[in-house]
């Protein structure tokens, strides 16, 4: 009994990890999770009724699933796609959101331990090692998956596709890689060490940087066809044709922007140790770029996806967040019931909450704000002081951040804006009048607090103080007076820890493919391409049609447009190390562009602009070092793990 006990727990695990199925193919899930039901109850059955005797148990074990089983079944080739899709690489996701702090425009609002704080909002500089990635055992669950369909007994075409989506995401792995390490081993098959191998032939140099970028590109060729069998896949869970289109186009610019701008440094960086790991030099921009302009316009053309039409702030929030009828997303990470995320729950607003002791973890920052421009064409900075440096008083907490693009407020939640129902509650504190016409600026400390005689307060008229969304320095408020929008679930119970989020993440979408589109056309002089395809997205913004000419077509307008429709996407940082800005950009000295901003608004109490609001604008008080992103940062460093098994690698230049 007691060995069928064990036999039992162990068939208990086994299942378990074998059937444990990820969030992708919901439909598909559901159906083979009732099978597995059964025959977990049957085999249970089994189990028990020969409890008794000792030669069943005592059989040589054997293997659950074989190869043949496994790769000879539809449904186990899709639970095994489903395990290798959710096990893709995310710099920063909705199951971890703390990445966003250091790889987007966002403020670290969240749980204030001395770890996390030194990490983001005190880091030095960025590591050598930040944003490192190197996962051959990924690699090889791609490659000897690929292999193992070639001896199944599936339907032909049911095997073509499987494989394209195999090699799909062995394709994103590789230019995941290469886009922070540069140049990688191209291992596309499995190899396996036998007693008194000579260890050296399983160990693989690097290939050049253009090597893998170029291998991502020949992949996506290869296999766009075979995937359009899945363009009908239910929330584009799984690979389709655009989606390896869309990969290849994001490569092509990647290269060709890293084949220019590397070269442009005043020194470029090389390595000394193996030509062309790194830097790209020699590689042709041109072709690059005339690959990017072509692909992105197949998938553009070609309408199976298509921009969301735009017309407010919610709109444009729904083109990235709403799954329903959505023919922006090419390719997302989907969830369900059966596999939710807290992303809702960790960073919704105080005054939205559905639980208790969370939100806020992410923020955005005063500078991805301002980003947003009005659309009458006036200054980007916010009317805070006038020229003569006085505040500018306004009749409604709401009324500084009208008349902007539509994107602001389709990603960011800003003082007095509506969601799930609410309003944001943003209030710092008091500015009392003083007889030299400036302002005493009392900031309070308790959210949703009234400004009270008892408290010793000057002028103290018993109103509201601090607003139920703070701002405040502490974990669970608004640290810089934003809320994020962007990917929080409007839908009830969202926020719950009990009921979580079923959001989706988009990969790939037709908003960076049309901006893909235009960067490679002002790269390769087609100015009119680069206007239709720029103007398209900004147009959708609010600006109007024909916003921009030929004057405004450069890189810095085109990198800050994608960083306006991309925020919270996972793209400005690699945006920036792409084109060779982000040592320039974050550049260690404090500055607005490398101290993280806030935006506090205050209740004017007394003179000729009581009850009405003014806004301070300081360095956020929880961050306290400048972003500082070195020369060695371009390329992330090898581990010594990887350095000491594999002799043929090499390491990147830390200069």
């Amino acid at each position: 009994m007691k060995r069928s006990r064990i036999f039992i727990k162990s068939l208990e695990l086994i299942i378990t990890k074998i059937m444990r199925v990820p969030c992708n193919f919901n439909i598909e899930i559901n159906n083979r999770m009732k099978k597995i039901n059964i025959i977990y109850a049957l085999l249970i059955a089994l189990v028990c009724q020969f409890s008794s005797c000792d030669d069943f148990l005592d059989r040589e074990p054997t293997d659950f699933l074989t190869d043949e089983q496994v790769w000879n079944d539809n449904s186990m080739v899709i639970s095994a796609l489903a395990n290798v899709y959710n096990s893709v690489k995310m710099n920063g996701s909705l199951e971890n959101d703390v990445n966003f702090s250091l790889i987007d425009d966002m403020m670290w609002c969240g749980l204030m331990n001395t770890d996390i704080e030194t990490a983001r909002n005190q880091m030095v500089a960025y590591p050598y090692d930040s944003m490192r990635y190197y996962d051959y055992n990924y690699i090889y669950k791609l490659n000897q998956a690929i292999e193992k369909l070639d001896e199944s007994t599936l339907a032909a075409e049911n095997i073509q596709v499987y494989q394209g989506e195999y090699r799909f995401l062995r394709a994103y792995t590789y230019f995941d890689m290469a886009r922070r390490m540069g140049g990688v081993p191209l291992v596309t098959q499995t190899t396996t060490y036998t007693p008194g191998m000579d260890v050296t032939e399983l160990q693989i140099a690097r290939s050049s940087e253009a090597g893998v970028y170029e291998f991502v590109y020949d992949e996506c060729m290869a296999i766009k066809e075979t995937l359009a069998a899945n363009n009908a896949s239910t929330n584009v869970a799984r690979a389709n044709k655009y989606a390896a289109l869309a990969l290849a186009s994001r490569a092509m610019l990647y290269a060709g922007s890293i084949s220019k701008y590397n070269a442009a440094m005043s020194s470029p960086i090389t390595s000394s140790l193996q030509s062309g790991v790194v830097g790209m030099t020699g590689a042709d921009s041109k072709g690059y770029y005339e690959k990017a302009l072509a692909i992105a316009e197949e998938i553009i053309n070609d309408g199976v996806f298509r921009l969301h039409n735009v017309s407010s702030a919610d709109d444009f929030y729904n083109a990235i967040c709403s799954k329903d009828g959505n023919k922006e997303v090419i390719w997302s990470k989907d969830y369900s019931s059966g596999k939710f995320h807290i992303f809702s729950f960790s960073n919704i607003a105080q005054s939205m909450n559905e639980d208790n002791d969370n939100g806020c973890d992410l923020c955005p920052t005063l500078g991805l704000v301002e980003s947003f421009l009005p659309l009458n064409g006036g200054a980007a900075r916010l009317a805070d002081k006038d020229a003569n440096g006085n505040y500018i008083a306004y009749d409604n907490v709401s009324d500084l951040f009208e008349g902007r693009d539509y994107r602001l407020k389709g990603t960011c939640l800003v003082p007095g804006q509506t969601f799930k129902g609410a309003q944001l509650d943003v209030l710092a504190g008091v500015a009392v009048y003083q007889s030299n016409g400036t302002y005493l600026l009392i900031e309070g400390s308790e959210a949703n607090s009234t400004y009270e005689p008892a408290d010793d307060h000057p002028n103290a008229d018993g109103g509201r103080f601090v607003g139920r969304d703070g701002p405040l320095s502490r974990n669970t408020y608004t640290n810089t007076g934003f809320n994020l929008r962007k990917y929080v679930d409007a839908t009830a119970g969202s926020s719950a820890r009990g009921q979580g989020s079923y959001m989706w993440w988009a990969y790939f979408r037709m908003g960076e493919v049309y901006l893909n589109a235009a960067e490679a056309a002002m790269e390769l002089g087609q100015t009119d391409k680069a206007l239709r395809y720029a103007n398209a997205i900004r147009e959708r913004a609010g600006f109007g049609a024909d916003s921009w000419s030929a004057s405004d077509l450069t890189i810095d307008n085109l990198l800050h447009e994608r960083r306006c429709e991309l925020a919270m996407e996972d793209h400005r940082y690699w945006d920036m190390k792409r084109l060779r800005k982000a040592h320039l950009q974050w550049n260690g000295v404090q500055s607005e562009n490398t101290m993280l901003y806030a935006l506090y608004p205050f209740r004017v109490i007394g003179g000729p602009n009581d009850g009405k609001y003014i806004f301070d604008r300081h360095v956020a008080y929880r961050f306290r070092a400048p972003r500082n992103f070195r020369l060695g940062n371009y390329y992330s460093s090898f581990d010594t793990d990887a350095l000491n098994k594999n002799p043929k690698l090499v390491q990147n230049p830390n200069l």
